[in-house]
């Protein structure tokens, strides 16, 4: 089953949306957000509509909808059982969210194939995130204490197990010679939300991207390792 949802991803160009969005006449276009506010769904999201009123491609900005739940689950699983033929909406993604996709995590019935993957806003770099008053000041000490004690603190971003953020604190974990498995993680719902939880001492560590986070770091609330 294919449908009109788009996913902007990490993966091609962002060029390709502007011809596609010129076949209509767009009214009230909208960018789905799967998370809450303040990560990098909704960065996407804000880009997109910059881009396109830039190129006089629409007249107003793009309503921005929030939809978290199962880390991209319900966003994508709702736009295709409801909004399948919604030509004005796209959906931010990434390529964390292609991989849950792959692995079933988003509903086994629904395939990469059951929407339409239109464009890339660019790459990102991956950052581990701590808090400024953190006793880590390089990452080394950081994987050092890890591998002392697994569960002596906790490490979470916007994505559950197997996802890409979880994967940046896979690798500390095999840094520390320890198996993932046994490491504290928590899956938050977005960036946002794990940057919150960060500053309220519920996680210690952030395996973020630096895209969602560089407007932050001129709070003096973090630093990066």
């Amino acid at each position: 089953m294919s449908v009109s949802l788009r996913l902007v991803t990490s993966l091609v160009a962002v060029v390709v949306l502007g011809s596609v969005l010129n076949a209509f006449e767009v009214s009230k276009p909208v960018c789905l957000a799967p998370a809450k506010p303040g990560g990098g769904f909704d960065l996407s999201c804000r880009l997109v509509s910059n881009s396109l009123g830039a190129t006089k491609i629409i007249d107003k900005p793009m309503i921005v909808n929030f939809m978290p739940g199962g880390v991209g689950a319900v966003a994508y699983n709702h736009v295709i059982g409801q909004r399948s033929n919604d030509a004005e909406m796209i959906v931010a993604a990434s390529t964390g969210s292609a991989l849950n996709i792959a692995q079933g995590k988003f509903g086994a019935n629904y395939t990469v194939d059951s929407v339409k993957w239109l464009a890339a806003l660019g790459a990102d770099y991956g950052a581990i995130i701590v808090k400024a008053d953190a006793k880590w000041n390089t990452l080394s000490e950081l994987v050092a204490d890890l591998k002392a004690n697994p569960k002596g603190f906790a490490l979470g971003s916007g994505g559950s197990i197997g996802s890409q953020d979880w994967m940046k604190a896979a690798i500390i974990a095999k840094l520390a010679g320890i198996n993932p498995k046994d490491m504290k993680y928590v899956a938050f719902e977005g960036g946002g939300e794990a940057l919150t939880a960060l500053l309220g001492n519920h996680i210690q560590v952030y395996p973020g991207d630096i895209a969602e986070f560089s407007g932050q770091l001129s709070s003096g609330k973090y630093k990066v390792l």
